[in-house]
């Protein structure tokens, strides 16, 4: 239990820019950036010749650095005249990330565009270090202005601390139901039973995978029946079939009893976390959930161990396309939320899924590049070359047709630009493109995932708090880092601590400053709601 309580109790670095901290960036931001001045013996115009080339920052697939000359950064310069680069930075479910980020923040040079995490793009916005986009946008990025609806901007200009209304970021937007939760239909098979519809038919299920050799390798005891990640992430099911909303294992803000409330403090929350709790005693939920790394959690699922899970729609075909490897005969299909008498489940969504990109505020000129990168990325016209990638590292051609080469992140680069406005035209497109593009394996591959992603979309329910800025826990970094709700979480589904303790973790997140937030969260739905 020891090893437990620490992993709980561990926060990630969350940049809190000071203003000591202040001159550091905007010294930094304030450079030449991509497109600087002269260098010694060169003129004008021998620079303007020069290929510029933008430094981006996100979640990376690849386990290699992403280089200026390198097969992705040549194909967007072919098209755009601008390249792109990234230095290789773990994600480890963004913690690593996060780190490398606040490192990078603090020392004043800050990537020229890149994807804020856990909310640091409010005191960046504050300093001064984000560019303001918005007049560039509708100028050099008019695809992704016309795009995004226009609602969506509101709440993004909500997020301006000066009130101005002005856009410091650019959304992930997403207008269909993007996560799920997924079930092993050939481990039912094998069981004798289907999937599950309710609450006590998903328990019977889990104890039947757990009790019987539901992978089919001979040995009943190496099953998992349902798994997640370090910090409670990535089972959100096990709390939507409560009516809780989730996103990405995290409580968000949605409306309790007609009032926006954080979803820890509700008594749906209460409700969940004793189901989650017995599951864990009845060894139904892994007993390393919260000790499992994003790769090891990747690796039970990937080695045909785990039952069910949660995670990203559209990301299917990799797992099954892995599974595949050990199970030739992997059927995984859509669970969705099972019912629960007396409450009413879903998937939370939010069309601003979070920020996505942002740009420092260099100068004018880095802006206007960075921003015709996204705009090509969200232009319609290049939607082959988005999702398909670099010919010869992420697809070949064979007989005048593309053909997608098995995933391997240790050879391919990145798809740096992949869209980040999707709804379902979009995804029904990218479908078309990856089937038309794909071996038989392959296309089973994608019908199955392209099944979920469309089974899904039912359960899925846009929350109150769609948007939310993370500036409302300004002076509770606590709380903005969810550490209280994950201490107490965990220790009550382990059964270090009673359920009751629920009650007294309530109180403390009112009186350590919940009331506080709250108070500003409602105050900003008044001013976006419709």
């Amino acid at each position: 239990m020891a090893m437990i309580k620490d992993k709980t109790k561990r926060k990630l670095i969350y940049p809190l820019v000071s203003s000591g901290l202040a001159a550091a960036l905007l010294a930094g931001c304030s450079g030449a950036g991509s497109t600087g001045s002269p260098g010694p013996g060169e003129t004008a115009g021998e620079q303007s010749k020069e290929i510029p080339y933008i430094e981006v920052w996100r979640n990376l697939d690849s386990t290699f650095a992403i280089e200026k000359d390198g097969p992705y950064s040549k194909m967007v310069q072919q098209d755009t005249g601008i390249g792109l680069y990234m230095p290789f930075v773990a994600w480890n479910s963004g913690s690593a990330y996060v780190q490398k980020l606040n490192t990078r923040i603090a020392s004043g040079e800050l990537p020229d565009m890149f994807m804020p995490w856990q909310g640091n793009e409010a005191a960046l916005i504050k300093q001064g270090a984000l560019a303001d986009l918005t007049d560039l946008l509708p100028k050099h990025a008019p695809h992704v202005w016309n795009r995004i609806p226009v609602e969506v901007w509101d709440v993004v200009r909500s997020a301006d601390p000066s009130g101005n209304g002005r856009i410091y970021y650019v959304p992930l937007v997403q207008t269909y139901t993007h996560y799920g939760s997924y079930i092993r239909k050939d481990w039912l098979d094998r069981v004798g039973m289907q999937v599950p519809k309710t609450k006590d038919e998903y328990v019977e299920v889990l104890k039947a995978f757990r009790d019987k050799d539901a992978n089919g390798n001979g040995d009943p005891n190496d099953e998992i029946p349902v798994t997640g990640r370090e910090q409670g992430r990535w089972m959100d099911h096990l709390f939507a079939m409560y009516g809780v909303a989730m996103w990405e294992g995290l409580p968000v803000w949605d409306l309790h009893n007609g009032e926006l409330t954080y979803s820890a403090v509700t008594p749906n929350m209460k409700a969940a976390l004793e189901f989650v709790q017995m599951l864990y005693k009845e060894k139904l939920l892994d007993p390393n959930t919260f000790l499992n790394k994003g790769d090891e959690w990747t690796a039970k699922i990937y080695n045909d161990k785990a039952g069910s899970w949660f995670h990203i729609n559209m990301g299917m075909n990799v797992r099954i396309e892995n599974i595949a490897k050990v199970n030739k005969d992997v059927n995984l299909v859509a669970l969705g939320v099972p019912k629960v008498e007396g409450y009413d489940g879903f998937i939370t969504n939010t069309q601003i899924n979070r920020p996505q990109w942002v740009i420092a505020n260099k100068n004018e000129q880095t802006t206007i590049n960075a921003l015709k990168l996204l705009d090509w990325s969200a232009n319609p016209a290049n939607a082959d070359k988005t999702q398909l990638g670099v010919e010869g590292m992420h697809y070949e051609v064979k007989d005048g047709k593309r053909i997608l080469l098995p995933s391997d992140p240790a050879k391919q680069e990145s798809k740096m630009l992949a869209s980040f406005i999707t709804g379902m035209e979009e995804i029904n497109k990218q479908a078309e493109i990856q089937i038309a593009s794909s071996t038989p394996d392959q296309k089973r591959i994608f019908e199955m995932r392209d099944r979920i992603v469309q089974d899904m979309q039912p359960y899925g329910r846009t929350i109150a708090g769609d948007g939310i800025p993370s500036a409302i826990y300004d002076g509770f970094s606590d709380l903005k880092n969810h550490t209280m709700y994950q201490e107490y979480m965990s220790k009550i589904i382990i059964g270090e601590w009673p359920v009751s303790k629920f009650d007294e973790f309530v109180d403390k997140w009112n009186k350590s400053g919940g009331a506080e937030v709250t108070k500003r969260a409602r105050a900003w739905y008044q001013t976006v709601k419709r």
